[in-house]
């Protein structure tokens, strides 16, 4: 019983992969694999590895143990260890709704022998407390999370209630322990994936990995993405060329960039009464995770329903409570926009974040308008109006 004979079984599998499954052997191969003794589940994920527990891949058949590591393949193929978690996020639910997609994703495209997902901890958790013959709706990753934590919070008031019990929750959370947002490893990912597409390597199940992976999450557009690009585009006019500076990428065989002056953006926020307190601490939380660079200087905020809501705008540092701020109802686009076009001078680009039900204004076609929708089902409603106006794009929070 020992780190050697597991791993020698991990590399014999993926050794075969290299022949067979080309997608899940880069996503090894991209993943340091490391044995930890004190694990209890088979694999865990993050951090750019995988994590074994040798003690209990000794006591699995070849069989099982080639589940297991593909079920972890899968989570990383999926990206569910390198989102964004949601605020206090709970590591056992996450990895539920980890367990979740994968069940259903197996069962309804490759028509896998349902038993053999439905012993994972999260569908088991979900059959015991709705039930087993309970039919669940096609969700993604987001919405499992949602949809779990719902069940875990009534159940837990229910437990506290000596109504039932809550067995069987905390057995999920050591999967999820080593999940964090990772951009750089989302983009490893979605190249390994783009390189399947290109070269057609997706080993004996042909194009099911595809649909797999593309339901689980929409990497055709991706919120950071959005927000990396429109940072671009609202600094870019102030960027300049020097010798003065190297370039990052050549060093002083180039020339580098240095910035006249800083940039600065406004942000509108609809508080018509839709957009929750969670959502917008969801959005403020991202806003500071991308526009904390010195070539920022100011980030305002206003809000507006029919009408602005403030005679000033104030600064993104503020603590904000949307109770002082929150209309009565109905949304009109045109007062962020007529207000931008007003203080154009002051900044380089608006941010627009709202759940897009109102209709469509006219901007000045040479503003750079970012469009975030509050979540997925808006963004699907709302996307191709907000697109067919001149220079604005339209991305979603995923929670």
């Amino acid at each position: 019983m020992s780190d050697t004979k597991a791993e020698k079984r991990i590399s014999s599998i993926v050794s075969q992969w290299f022949y067979t499954e080309p997608l899940q052997f880069a996503i090894c191969t991209s993943h340091a694999i490391v044995p930890n003794a004190s694990l209890t589940v088979p694999f865990r994920s993050g951090k750019k590895r995988i994590e074994f527990a040798p003690e209990v891949l000794d006591k699995l058949t070849d069989e099982k143990l080639l589940f297991y590591l593909n079920l972890e393949v899968s989570r990383i193929l999926l990206g569910h260890p390198y989102q964004r978690k949601p605020y206090n996020a709970k590591p056992a639910v996450l990895s539920m709704a980890s367990d979740a997609v994968i069940w259903q994703l197996n069962t309804r495209n490759r028509k896998t022998d349902e038993n053999e997902f439905a012993e994972l901890p999260g569908v088991q958790y979900l059959k015991q407390m709705a039930g087993p013959h309970v039919t669940f709706p096609d969700m993604n990753f987001e919405q499992w999370y949602k949809y779990i934590l719902d069940i875990v919070i009534k159940s837990k008031n229910a437990q506290s209630a000596g109504i039932t019990s809550n067995e069987g929750f905390e057995d999920s959370s050591e999967n999820a322990e080593l999940w964090e947002e990772n951009e750089e490893a989302l983009n490893d990912i979605k190249s390994d994936i783009e390189d399947a597409i290109i070269k057609e390597g997706y080993g004996k199940d042909g194009g099911e990995v595809e649909r797999a992976v593309t339901q689980g999450v929409d990497f055709s557009f991706d919120y950071r993405r959005a927000l990396s690009k429109f940072r671009q585009n609202v600094v870019s006019p102030n960027r300049k060329l020097t010798r003065m500076r190297p370039s990052r990428r050549y060093g002083f065989k180039a020339m580098g960039s240095r910035y006249e002056r800083k940039a600065n953006i406004l942000i509108a926020v609809d508080v018509s009464g839709s957009i929750t307190d969670e959502s917008f601490e969801h959005f403020i939380h991202a806003i500071k995770n991308f526009f904390f660079l010195g070539i920022i200087e100011n980030i305002d905020l206003i809000f507006f329903d029919v009408n602005l809501k403030l005679t000033k705008p104030v600064s993104y540092k503020k603590k904000i409570d949307l109770k002082e701020v929150k209309g009565m109802g109905g949304t009109n686009f045109q007062v962020p926009a007529d207000y931008y076009a007003e203080h154009k001078s002051e900044y380089s680009g608006m941010i627009i974040f709202t759940d897009g039900d109102g209709e469509p204004p006219q901007i000045d076609g040479s503003a750079s308008v970012l469009w975030i929708l509050d979540s997925r089902i808006n963004f699907e409603k709302s996307r191709q109006w907000i697109t067919k106006i001149c220079n604005c794009q339209a991305t979603f929070l995923p929670f």
